[in-house]
């Protein structure tokens, strides 16, 4: 997983460019629509929520150009091999620990520097639809990963240190949400923009500093990404988003071994 260029079985570097322009263009043409003609799509497809499949097709954009970017290259048969980089699950149990609890800590501190009740640091009521959302969270923004953490942020690697990579792959992914503050309906509208690109923007260096220390696991970022979707946790902008950055430069400092070095970053999209 350590090499510094593509093998014949990989994908080319170049790949950057077409991942990043097939991203921006299949989410961002579809919210200009929804922004500009909001009837247009739900006359045809029905109302628009986050089941309906123009939606999904915004959301997972990043994961379908990532798909599609690997079978181009390398066949359905390394798009087998790619999906295989979920199940490396031999990491140390801290980094499982990591994953499942700092984000969720971090989300109920800001809560209580934005003054929640102790009682309400937990959504429980209602159960069933707490879980159950929840659950369909795990299917929705996760997907993006694919293609972030498991396409883009390996291609950058090979040209640049972990920390730069992981740095500008969370500002292209925080950039990439910014035509939802503009959406009728989206829960960025209640929130400011500035925070939430430094929050988003930190989060992505803490998902690559995972990402490099656990050889390349693609479960890891999928996990995390779902921490920060899930029901249970309240409200916790903008305190959050610093909170974030905090974390963010605290894993560089503690693992620039890894995160300041080139030749230490994971480099391989499509194992062979």
């Amino acid at each position: 997983m350590n090499e510094t260029s593509p093998t014949r079985s990989d994908i080319a570097t170049r790949s950057i460019w077409s991942f990043v322009v097939l991203t921006f263009a299949i989410s961002w043409t579809i919210i200009l629509i929804l922004i500009k003609a909001p009837q247009i799509i739900p006359a045809f497809l029905g109302p628009m929520g986050v089941t309906n499949p123009v939606y999904l097709i915004a959301v997972w954009a990043p994961g379908l150009a990532a798909f599609g970017l690997v079978i181009k290259h390398t066949g359905f048969a390394g798009l087998r091999r790619y999906f295989g980089r979920l199940f490396d699950v031999g990491v140390p149990w801290q980094w499982w620990a990591f994953v499942l609890l700092a984000l969720p800590a971090i989300k109920i501190t800001g809560a209580m520097l934005n003054g929640t009740e102790f009682g309400d640091l937990l959504i429980l009521q209602p159960l069933g639809e707490v879980l159950g959302i929840s659950i369909f969270m795990l299917f929705l923004g996760p997907v993006e990963e694919f293609g972030w953490r498991g396409l883009l942020l390996p291609l950058m690697q090979r040209v640049m240190t972990p920390a730069l990579a992981g740095l500008i792959v969370g500002l292209l992914w925080a950039v990439w949400h910014i035509p939802a503050f503009f959406l009728d309906g989206a829960p960025h509208t209640a929130w400011s923009m500035l925070p939430f690109v430094i929050g988003v923007t930190s989060v992505g260096i803490v998902m690559a500093v995972a990402y490099n220390k656990t050889n390349g696991n693609l479960l890891f970022p999928i996990l995390l990404h779902w921490q920060l979707n899930i029901a249970f946790w309240p409200e916790a902008q903008p305190w959050e988003n610093y909170l974030n950055l905090c974390l963010a430069v605290i894993m560089l400092w503690v693992h620039r071994d890894v995160m300041f070095r080139r030749d230490k970053g994971l480099t391989t999209v499509v194992p062979s």
